[in-house]
């Protein structure tokens, strides 16, 4: 399947990101070993507000990511975050999570819940998208894929989507 994710993005005009693909590249997918470098750097040259879309959330992944969230909320850049409830969680699951979503908190981050969210995506500045398979605050091992372009109107669809 990722393969042909990745051959469907190519026939309309998008480039895996490899050795040969210019880092100014704006348009590119990138999979969960490439990705990370770029999308640290988007937020951290954020200049108003970084919102992230992740149904789930890891207490490791979250910090790794803290030192440059908060250094966007440093800046006075929003940043918010939606998630996924703890009750939409196991029992077991649950006291975890609120420790990791208490730490965003604690860092100045805006969170908001959505029960039953799929959606993994992240618009920085309202123009820049992060659109694809992987969790950006919980990515782990599988095999996933995640493109980025600047498109203010991608960016606003997204983020209209969400409010629905």
């Amino acid at each position: 399947m990722y393969n042909k994710r990745l051959n469907g993005y190519a026939s309309i005009g998008y480039k895996a990101k490899g050795e040969n693909v210019a880092a100014e590249s704006v348009d590119i997918i990138f999979d969960k070993n490439s990705f990370l470098p770029v999308y640290i750097n988007d937020i951290v040259n954020a200049s108003r507000e970084v919102l992230i879309v992740s149904p789930f959330v890891t207490k490791r992944r979250v910090t790794q990511m803290l030192q440059y969230l908060g250094a966007a909320v440093g800046k006075q850049v929003k940043v918010i975050v939606i998630t996924r409830p703890a009750e939409d969680f196991e029992e077991k699951d649950k006291s975890a999570l609120e420790i990791t979503l208490d730490i965003l908190k604690n860092e100045g981050i805006n969170m908001l819940f959505k029960s039953n969210i799929h959606q993994k995506f992240a618009v920085i500045d309202q123009s820049i998208v992060w659109y694809g398979s992987i969790n950006l605050l919980s990515f782990g091992s599988a095999e996933e894929s995640i493109m980025r372009l600047e498109s203010p109107n991608i960016a606003n669809e997204l983020m209209k989507s969400i409010d629905k």
